[in-house]
Formats: C-alpha cells, structure tokens, sequence
C-alpha cells in the first residue's frame, strides 16, 4: 500500500518513452487510456486507505526527510488527485474523434505524451512533500500545457501558447524566488520540515517578500483575478478538448497550491494575517466575480462566456478561502470538486459538437435541442448547475459559501453572491433560450457523435446532479480537511 504514490507518478511516466517509439496512434490511445484508468483504480485505493487509516508517506531511496525525497498522501492530495485523474480520463476518452480534426496527423502520438505529462505534473504537485518539487513539476505540467495549447489549427494557438509560455514563465520565475528565499532561512525544502521551522526563523522582510512573490505567482498559475488574461485566450485558441480538461483540472492546481502553501507549511507565521493580506484578496476576488460575471453576460461566444465563467467561479473560491474560517475552506473545497464537473461537462458538450469551429457563437446553438436531444439536455442541467439551482452540485456549493459568509464577519457578500448567481442567470438562459426557442439554421455542427462522448457527458449530468442531491461524499471529505487544517493552525 506504501508504494501507491510512486506507482501514481512512475507508471505514465514509464509510458512515455514506449509511446514516443510505437507512434502508432491507435496503439498509444489505448494505452494512454489503459494507465489513466489503472491509475484512478490506484487513487481510489489510495483514497480509501488515507480515509480510513491516516497519511501514507513514501521515502524515495529509502532515505528520510528532510535529507530523501518523500510523497506524503494525505486527505487534501487525494480529494484533489481523484477529481483531476477522473476529468483526465472522461476527456480522453471523449478525445479521439475531436483531436483528429484540430491537430495535424504527425503529431497525435505526441499529443498524448504531452497529456500525460501533464497529468503526472498535476499529480507530482499534489503528492511531493518537497517544496522545491513541487515547483519542478509544476514546471513539467506547464511546459506540457504549452504544447497541448500549440497543437490547434488554430490561426491564433500558437501566439496563444506563446503569451501562456511568457506569463506562465513570469509566475514560476516568482515561485521559485520564493522558495529560494524560505531555504534560505530555514535551510530545508521538506514541507514538514519548513512548516516547523519557518515559525523559528527571524521573520524578516525577506520573507514578506517571499510571501509576496509567493502568491504573485500562485495568482498567475492558477487565473486568480486580476492574473487570469492569459486563461481567456488559453480557452479560446487551445484545441477544445485540451479547454475541456483545463477547465476542470488546470486552475485547481493554483487552489491546492494556494492552500498547501498558506494554510499548511506557512500556517505558524499566519501568512494571511500580514497586511491585512486576506481582507485585500477577499475584496479584490469580489470585484473580480463582479466584473468576469459581467463580461461573461456580454460575450456573443461561448468558450469565452464559459471563461470568463471559470474566473469568477474561481473567485468564489478564493472568497471562501479568505474568510479564514473553517466552513469557508469547507465551501471552497466543495466547490472545487462542483466547479470542475460542471465546467468541463459543459467544455465537452462544445467540444463535442462544434468539433471544427474556433469560434462558438450563441447564434450557433440554435435549434440543437431537437437536434442533439440528450446533448443538449444534458448542456442545460450543467448549466443550471453553474447558475446554482436546486437538485445540482452548483446548488450545494452556493448554499455552503453562503453559510460560511453569514458565520463570518463578510455575511454583507452574500448579497454579492446572489446579484451575480441571477447574473449567471442571464447568459445562460440565453444558451438555452437558443438551443431550444430558435430556428435550426446550424450547418456546423457534427453529426457523428461516438456513444463514448454520449457517455462520458451523461456521466457528467449524472455527477452534477448526484452531488446535488447526496452531499455526505464531498461535504464529509472537506469537511475532514478542514477540520484538520485548522486544527494545525490553531496549534
């Protein structure tokens, strides 16, 4: 059981190198799907292991923190490693018919190692109990993500992963200062081991600084308000299966960061505290749902609608976060988990259906209710999800920012909430709207749709509406997380 999380990051990686020699790309789908699915089948084990006996930590080589290497699957790494190994696979799966249309021939085989770097970047950032790993494979993850974004035939792509490259660039430049600072006084990079002695090194402006470049860089990488104009552009030029899995997992790897880093290994020194540090980004992420719902309403295209959605969803997020009280990091881990089902549900059905069109305009779904009957029935649950409507996960996930808000001294933001959730209202109704009050005047969409694509996407709206009505899975499990976390801090 100890050699689960090794197992996680060295089977695809292992993989890799056989791929890149078969190319045959039939060959390297399957198997690409095949470790995907062993993988999840690993996590979950993992999970239930974690859940019911406590943290598994693995020592590379044997050799003991702080001096070896260690992975350390806690309740945090594999609430987040379940989610983004599920979005992974739901996508590839749904992957193959969408990617032969937008990528060239020569390069599939490519694509997919690329894929899978980039999920073992994720998981890597999830499970290392070293902070300068951590760093390393956010590293591997990015600069396979400047690829996958590349890969478009797009006219725009290229420059797209480009402006990503610079930006992303900027933002390790800033996380990797930061950690050379925090080595620099506590003399360690193992998380344990700096979370004990950061509270016993001289506090200084040095780390201030740190702590700055700290939560610059986590901001750029993870699309936090104002840091996110990279991801509107991301979205809309990047091949759209390659939107559809960011959209669920990308941008969640930022939160993990954000609350590993802040609320764990830094906990001592109460790093939110600092300049009223928590007020500023609480009121800075409610102008930023504010605006990024306002833009998402005048958009005319869809994938930058559902952008400028995400931004203000990962707003939610970061307000619940920054009321620093448990029910809020609870809210915030619930909606994570609701926000990546719902948001790369609704990526999939775009992906799936416009398959060769860049630009998605809401003139496009016209009439595709009769067309796509379930598709599209589908596309309105998740985007009733989205809005916060009873019998879905969005619901839930409002409900529970909104207690956490009234428990604490920012119950005023609640009224915020509420103005931009009937916000949501709007562009999505007139998704709807078109999809099912419109004239079919629609030659664009596809019309073979794969019983594969049918069914992840249903698994989807199943997923959507089963966290809706059954909270003890993700409310228990935040719930659990938060609890210890502020268990650590209150010590």
């Amino acid at each position: 059981m100890n050699q689960i999380p090794i197992l996680i990051i060295t089977l695809p990686l292992l993989l890799t190198p056989i791929l890149l020699l078969i190319r045959k790309i039939n060959i390297v789908y399957v198997l690409t799907l095949v470790i995907s699915l062993i993988n999840i089948i690993l996590i979950l084990t993992l999970g239930i292991e974690v859940y019911n006996n406590g943290n598994i930590i693995y020592e590379l080589g044997g050799w003991p923190a702080p001096i070896g290497i260690r992975l350390n699957a806690d309740l945090l790494s594999c609430y987040f490693l379940t989610f983004i190994n599920v979005m992974s696979f739901l996508c590839l799966v749904s992957s193959k018919n969408i990617i032969k249309h937008q990528i060239h021939e020569d390069n599939l085989y490519l694509f997919y190692i690329a894929w899978l770097l980039c999920n073992i970047g994720f998981s890597g950032i999830v499970l290392t109990d070293d902070i300068f790993n951590l760093f390393v494979f956010l590293e591997i993850s990015s600069l396979s993500s400047y690829f996958l974004i590349s890969q478009a035939n797009y006219k725009g792509s290229l420059l797209a992963a480009i402006q990503y490259l610079f930006i992303g660039s900027i933002g390790a430049v800033f996380i990797l200062l930061a950690i050379g600072i925090l080595y620099a006084h506590t003399g360690t990079l193992n998380m344990h081991d700096l979370a004990m002695k950061i509270g016993q090194a001289k506090f200084s402006k040095s780390i201030i600084f740190s702590l700055g470049l700290l939560l610059a860089g986590i901001g750029i990488k993870s699309a936090l308000f104002p840091l996110h104009g990279w991801l509107i552009k991301t979205y809309a030029y990047a091949p759209s299966i390659v939107t559809t899995y960011f959209s669920g997992t990308s941008t969640k790897i930022g939160i993990y960061i954000l609350l590993r880093v802040f609320l764990d290994i830094l906990n001592s020194i109460s790093p939110l505290e600092y300049y009223k540090l928590a007020q500023f980004i609480l009121f800075i992420s409610l102008l930023g749902v504010l605006l990024s719902t306002f833009y998402a309403v005048k958009q005319q295209e869809v994938k930058k609608m559902l952008a400028y959605s995400s931004v203000a969803q990962l707003g939610y997020i970061i307000i619940a976060i920054m009321l620093l009280i448990p029910d809020g990091l609870t809210a915030s881990l619930i909606h994570v988990v609701n926000h990546s089902i719902i948001k790369t549900g609704l990526f999939l059905i775009i992906a799936i259906i416009f398959i060769n069109n860049q630009n998605v305009m809401i003139e496009d779904l016209s009439g595709l209710g009769k067309k796509y009957p379930i598709l599209m029935s589908c596309f309105v649950v998740l985007g009733f999800g989205l809005i916060g409507l009873p019998i879905t996960s969005g619901f839930i996930s409002k409900w529970y920012l909104v207690t956490a808000m009234l428990k604490s001294e920012y119950w005023y933001f609640t009224f915020i909430v509420l103005l931009t959730s009937f916000m949501t209202l709007f562009y999505v109704w007139a998704l709807i709207e078109k999809i099912y009050f419109a004239t079919n005047n629609n030659s664009s969409a596809v019309n073979n749709i794969s019983i594969y694509q049918i069914f992840c996407v249903i698994t989807l709206t199943i997923m959507t509406i089963y966290l809706g009505l059954e909270t003890s899975l993700t409310s228990g499990i935040a719930q659990n997380i938060s609890s210890d976390f502020y268990r650590i801090i209150e010590k």
